[in-house]
C-alpha cells in the first residue's frame, strides 16, 4: 500500500503540532568525558629517503590533525613526526626521485610536500584541483612530477616540481571515483570505482584510452591498487582487504591469469632475482613475472587486515640483514621485514603514537551501558557514562551497537557483518586483536557475497534480531533476520527497490524500518526519489506495506514509546500508526540529518540535528532547545543523562 502524500503528512484525525520555533533553551551542564578511542591508523606509505637521507618508512598517521611520519627500518623507532595541519589522515603518501614526500589527503583534498632535509616543515599546497575532496593515490615519475586520483569526479592530475598543476580531467564521464594510479613511461594509469575500468592516459597529450579488463572481472568490483614496473602493470581488482591480482603486460598488449587472494595496498618494485613481492593468503609471496612461478618466503600475517602500507627495498648494513631487505608497514603500526638471500624475517611493533579515532556509533544498552564505536580505524569502547573512563578492544568499523544485557550485537564495515559478543567473557577478537580463551565476538553473518558494505540499524525483535544494511556498489540493501537462540540468519534482499535499510524499530511481532535512497558510497545515483517505511511480519517472513516519506531522503531514525512508533525525518517527528499506515501526530524539529533517541522515564524525545539538540514532550509535542553545539551522534541513559559526540570527542548533558 503507497499512501498518498497528503495521507501521510496530515493527522488521521488527531492534531498537528504547528511549525513554531523551540522554546528557551533549558539549564543544562555540558561535560567534557574524552576521548574514548584512540588507536594507530597507517593508510598510505612508500619507502624512500627519510630526513638524514637513509632510506626510511614514510607514513600518514591518521588523526585530527593527521601526520607525517618517518621510521627507522632497523629500529622502528619515529624519527619525524609531523602535523599535516588540515587533513584528517591519507591513502596516498609518495617519494620523489630526490627524497620530496608527497601526500594527498582524504576528506579535503589537499596536497602536501615535504622536501628532502633533516629540519625540513611540510608545506600545505592547498587543492590541486578546487572541486574534489579525496586525493586517493600519488605515484611520483623519475622527473619528479606527482600524479594523483580523485572524488568525487573521479578526475587525474599532474603538479610538477615548479608548482604547476595539470587538470586530466574525469578519466570516465558518470564516474565519481578515480580510485588508484600508477605511472610508467609516457603513459599514467588509472582504475575506477564502483565498476572497474583501466584508462590509460598519454601525459603529454592527454588522451585516454580503456584497457580491456581480465577474463573473470565483473561489474561491481574496484580497480583498488595499481603498480607498474618493467614493463607491467599490476592491478587488483576486488575491495581493500583482498581481491585478484593481474598482470598487464604494455608491451603484449594482453593480461596473465588472474592471481587470487591478494592483499593490497602495493606490489614491490623489482628485487634480487627480478622477483616481486605481494600478500598472498596471509603470506608474503615472492613473483618470477616471466614467468609467473610463485614461492612463499613463510612470512604470514595473521588477523582480516594484511595489507601493507608502502613496501620497498633496503639496505639495512647489517650483517644479519645482508644485500636488499624488504621493508613495509602494516595499518596498526606494525613493520615487517624480509631478506631473500638468508630468508629471515620478523615483523615488530613501531612507537608510532596512536591518535584519537572518531565515531561512527554511540549507544546504551538495556543495562545503562556507555557503548562507543570508531570509524575507519573501528574499534569498540566500553564508556564509564561518569568518568568517560574508556574500555578499548581494536575492532572493525562498528555502525550499530545493540546491547541486550546478556548479548551484544554489533553491526560492521565493511561487507554488512554481524557479529554476537558476550561480555561476560573475555574480548578476543581473531580477525582484530587476538587474545586467549573462546572467540569473542563471534561472526555470525557476513554480507560480502551480496554486495553490502554497512549496518547502521539493528533492533531486538522478540527470539530475533534484525538488523539493516547499505550496498556497495549497487543499491539496495537488506534485512537480517536473526535467531537469538541459534544465530541462525535469514536475508531479505530486495525488501524495498532500490533502497537502503537505515531505521529499525519493533511492534507486536512487525519489524519496522525506514529507508534511505542511497547506497553506501553514495554511488551509483538513487533510482528513487523519496524514503520508505515498511513492515515486516517475522511469522510470516514478509513485507506486509510500504509507504513513500514525501520529501525525504532517508528516515533518520525509528523508535517504539509507550506503545507507538515515532519516526524521525525531513525536520519532522512523527507518530505513525502501523494498523492504518498513516501519520498522527507530527512537529517540526530542526531539519537536516538527524539522530532521535526516546527517554521513557521523562516520556520525551531527544532529537540532535543541525547542531540543536532538542526534547519533544510525547504528550503535548512541546519543542524545547536543551543545547547547541556541534555534535553527530546521540544517545540516552535510563537515567536521563544524554550523550554527544562531535568527531572523536564523547560530551555528557545534565541537568536537563
Amino acid at each position: 500500500m503507497i499512501v498518498s502524500r497528503r495521507t501521510f503528512l496530515a493527522a488521521a484525525g488527531g492534531t498537528l503540532a504547528a511549525a513554531a520555533l523551540p522554546a528557551p533553551a533549558a539549564a543544562a551542564t555540558v561535560t567534557e568525558l574524552g576521548i574514548p578511542l584512540s588507536d594507530v591508523l597507517l593508510i598510505g606509505g612508500a619507502i624512500g629517503p627519510g630526513p638524514e637521507g637513509r632510506p626510511v618508512m614514510w607514513s600518514a598517521a591518521s588523526g585530527e590533525p593527521a601526520h607525517l611520519v618517518s621510521i627507522d627500518p632497523k629500529t622502528g623507532k619515529t624519527l619525524t613526526y609531523q602535523a599535516l595541519e588540515g587533513a584528517p589522515g591519507s591513502y596516498a603518501v609518495a617519494v620523489g626521485p630526490d627524497g620530496t614526500v608527497w601526500v594527498g589527503a582524504y576528506g579535503t583534498g589537499q596536497l602536501y610536500r615535504r622536501k628532502p632535509g633533516r629540519n625540513s616543515p611540510v608545506e600545505n599546497l592547498g587543492l590541486p584541483l578546487p572541486a574534489e575532496t579525496y586525493i586517493w593515490r600519488l605515484v611520483v615519475d623519475s622527473c619528479g612530477v606527482v600524479f594523483g586520483c580523485t572524488y568525487p569526479n573521479a578526475k587525474v592530475f599532474a603538479c610538477h616540481p615548479d608548482g604547476t598543476v595539470r587538470d586530466y580531467g574525469t578519466i570516465l564521464p558518470g564516474f565519481s571515483y578515480a580510485r588508484s594510479i600508477t605511472e610508467y613511461g609516457s603513459k599514467i594509469y588509472a582504475g575506477t570505482q564502483p565498476d572497474p575500468h583501466l584508462i590509460e592516459i598519454d601525459k603529454v597529450t592527454g588522451a585516454k584510452r580503456e584497457l580491456p579488463l581480465p577474463a573473470g572481472v565483473s561489474a561491481g568490483q574496484t580497480v583498488y591498487d595499481l603498480n607498474a614496473y618493467d614493463g607491467r602493470v599490476y592491478a587488483r581488482f576486488g575491495v581493500a582487504i583482498t581481491g585478484r591480482l593481474g598482470i598487464w603486460d604494455i608491451r603484449g598488449q594482453k593480461w596473465g591469469p588472474l592471481l587470487d587472494n591478494v592483499a593490497g595496498l602495493d606490489v614491490s618494485a623489482p628485487g634480487p632475482g627480478g622477483l616481486v613481492y605481494y600478500t598472498r593468503n596471509s603470506e608474503l609471496t615472492a613473483l618470477k613475472p616471466a614467468t609467473g612461478k610463485e614461492t612463499g618466503t613463510g612470512l604470514t600475517f595473521a588477523g582480516r587486515v594484511v595489507n601493507n602500507r608502502g613496501i620497498g627495498w633496503v639496505d639495512l648494513r647489517d650483517r644479519d640483514w645482508p644485500g636488499p631487505t624488504l621493508i613495509g608497514l602494516l595499518w596498526r603500526g606494525e613493520m615487517f621485514r624480509y631478506n631473500p638471500r638468508t630468508r629471515k624475517s620478523d615483523v615488530r611493533l613501531t612507537d608510532v603514537p596512536g591518535e584519537p579515532i572518531p565515531l561512527a556509533s554511540l549507544s546504551v544498552g538495556a543495562t545503562g551501558r556507555l557503548w562507543a564505536g570508531g570509524y575507519l580505524n573501528g574499534g569498540l569502547a566500553q564508556v564509564d557514562p561518569s568518568t568517560g573512563k574508556p574500555s578499548f578492544n581494536r575492532f572493525a568499523q562498528t555502525e550499530s551497537v545493540l546491547d541486550l544485557g546478556t548479548t551484544i550485537w554489533l553491526g560492521t564495515y565493511p561487507d554488512s557483518r554481524f557479529y554476537r559478543y558476550d561480555p561476560a567473557l573475555s574480548w578476543n577478537s581473531m580477525e582484530y586483536s587476538p587474545g586467549s580463551g573462546p572467540e569473542n565476538p563471534v561472526k555470525v553473518v557476513d554480507l560480502k557475497d551480496i554486495d553490502q558494505v554497512r549496518a547502521r540499524a539493528s533492533v531486538d525483535a522478540g527470539d530475533h534480531v534484525a538488523y539493516g544494511t547499505m550496498p556497495n556498489t549497487t543499491l539496495g540493501g537488506a534485512l537480517v533476520i536473526v535467531d537469538k537462540a541459534s544465530s541462525a540468519s535469514r536475508v531479505h534482499r530486495p525488501v524495498v527497490t532500490d533502497q537502503s535499510i537505515v531505521a529499525l524499530a519493533y511492534a507486536s511481532g512487525q519489524i519496522i524500518g525506514g529507508t534511505s535512497v542511497y547506497g553506501g558510497y553514495s554511488v551509483p545515483a538513487p533510482t528513487q526519489s523519496e524514503a520508505k517505511i515498511f513492515g515486516f511480519d517475522l511469522a510470516a517472513d514478509a513485507k506486509t506495506f510500504e509507504v513513500t516519506v514525501p520529501g525525504a531522503k532517508a528516515v533518520d531514525g525509528l523508535v517504539s514509546a509507550a506503545g507507538e512508533i515515532w519516526g524521525l525525518a525531513g525536520g519532522k517527528l512523527f507518530a505513525f500508526d502501523v494498523p492504518t499506515r498513516t501519520v498522527t501526530r507530527q512537529v517540526t524539529v530542526p531539519s537536516g540529518t538527524g539522530r532521535l533517541a526516546y527517554h521513557a522515564g521523562s516520556d520525551s524525545f531527544y532529537v540532535l540535528a543541525a547542531n540543536t539538540l532538542v526534547r519533544v514532550a510525547r504528550s503535548t509535542l512541546a519543542v524545547t532547545t536543551v543545547v547547541q553545539r556541534t555534535a553527530q551522534f546521540l544517545a540516552v541513559h535510563q537515567d536521563g543523562r544524554v550523550f554527544l559526540g562531535d568527531n572523536a570527542t564523547l560530551y555528557r548533558v545534565d541537568a536537563i
